[in-house]
């Protein structure tokens, strides 16, 4: 049996619902020790099959799920807003950390830092934007100062207070295009590198941070305008850029200011991701949640990984031999002293069975500290056998990182 944590995704509304006794014991019977409530989320559209009352549900968009202390926030350009249910329906963030006193599973904080359409909406100054200076209203960006004292402060505040295990914070990057929004329209059939183009943030905040360090940022939004324009006016997709994604920003190499603002990038959300460790008080330790196409949206692991006391690899679509594949390259990349999780979600058909299930929980094995199981509500109960089972067949982590 795997030593380190063993934690399933959760959402407040599906504890009320359950009732926390229940859905601690489905936890308990998965073989799960963790459990990992969102805390920061977005909107959205969810079948949940796991909860007895809201088989659809529509969350509030972009609210905190814990008690928030208005008197923390006072003066910040940026604040959250706490769920209505918090109120109607309880502080399970405050229920699960009275149950882990009492002897219950440890508790982790899953944080959506700067995904927040509500908050983008509301300060559109603070939000990426395109090339041609269209805003994104779902991604706040992280070379805004206030973006980034709202993230540090969401840090901040459920550390102190409340004292989790673990922050799991997702999002800390510059979004991309690519996101997924209500009602996508794309008739002219964007092809990667054309999605990739208008993900790139060129708000103010970056011209002015990007021009600071150096960067001709100017020159580089000019450049992208002119790449997608060129792009709008074709009557059929072509690619300016066939090697990409291949090869990731070495792809743009040849358009020199293009080419730097790519690789300055990354460094923007390391800078994000050291005001967060800062922000974290003891023993509450900060992990990332991240996945293989990150790098679109700036982040370098090899940069953030040491500000972070561990990363959660979101390998959902992953056959077994990636996942392997993709662990000990991170492995190497984060360092032994990182503790390195792996994701895995229940959705079928993506996952087929118990069988598949166990296959993907066993390519962790010798490299692994722990496993995050997405997620309590989305999935039918019985489907958490397929988690009992796979701990049961035992996943050692890597050697002295429990």
């Amino acid at each position: 049996m795997m030593r380190g944590h063993r934690a399933i995704w959760s959402y407040a509304w599906d504890l009320h619902d359950i009732g926390l006794d229940a859905a601690l014991g489905r936890v308990a019977d998965a073989g799960l020790d963790t459990v990992s409530l969102a805390t920061s989320y977005h909107a959205g559209r969810f079948l949940q099959p796991g909860n007895p009352r809201r088989r659809v549900w529509f969350p509030q968009d972009g609210t905190v799920y814990y008690r928030a202390d208005p008197a923390r926030w006072r003066g910040a350009e940026i604040a959250p807003l706490v769920a209505d249910i918090v109120a109607t329906e309880g502080d399970m963030l405050g229920a699960l950390i009275d149950r882990r006193a009492r002897g219950g599973p440890a508790v982790s904080c899953w944080t959506v830092c700067l995904h927040n359409t509500r908050l983008g909406l509301a300060h559109p100054d603070h939000v990426v934007r395109t090339a041609h200076g269209d805003p994104a209203y779902y991604g706040l960006c992280p070379s805004s100062p206030a973006a980034r004292a709202y993230a540090a402060g969401l840090v901040a505040e459920i550390s102190e207070v409340y004292a989790p295990d673990r922050i799991e914070i997702e999002t800390l990057d510059f979004m991309g295009f690519d996101h997924g929004f209500h009602h996508e329209k794309d008739g002219l059939g964007l092809l990667p590198e054309d999605r990739f183009l208008l993900g790139l943030c060129f708000c103010p905040h970056c011209i002015a941070a990007a021009t600071a360090d150096g960067i001709d940022a100017e020159g580089a939004r000019a450049e992208v305008a002119r790449l997608l324009n060129a792009a709008f006016a074709r009557e059929v997709p072509a690619p300016a850029f066939p090697d990409f994604p291949a090869r990731g920003i070495e792809a743009f190499a040849g358009h020199e200011a293009l080419h730097a603002f790519l690789a300055w990038r990354p460094r923007v959300l390391a800078g994000v991701a050291a005001e967060l460790r800062a922000a974290c008080r003891a023993p509450t330790r900060l992990t990332l949640i991240d996945f293989a196409g990150s790098w679109w949206g700036g982040v370098d692991l090899g940069l953030i990984a040491p500000h972070v006391d561990g990363v959660i690899w979101c390998a959902y679509t992953a056959p077994p031999a990636q996942i392997a594949a993709e662990l000990a390259a991170l492995r190497g990349l984060i360092g032994a002293g990182a503790a390195l999780s792996l994701g895995l979600q229940l959705f079928h058909p993506t996952v087929a069975d118990a069988a598949d299930f166990a296959a993907r929980v066993a390519a962790a094995e010798g490299v692994a500290d722990g496993l995050n199981v997405y997620n309590l509500g989305l999935v039918p109960p019985a489907r958490l056998g397929w988690v009992r089972a796979a701990l049961a067949a035992g996943l050692r982590p890597a050697p002295d990182r429990a």
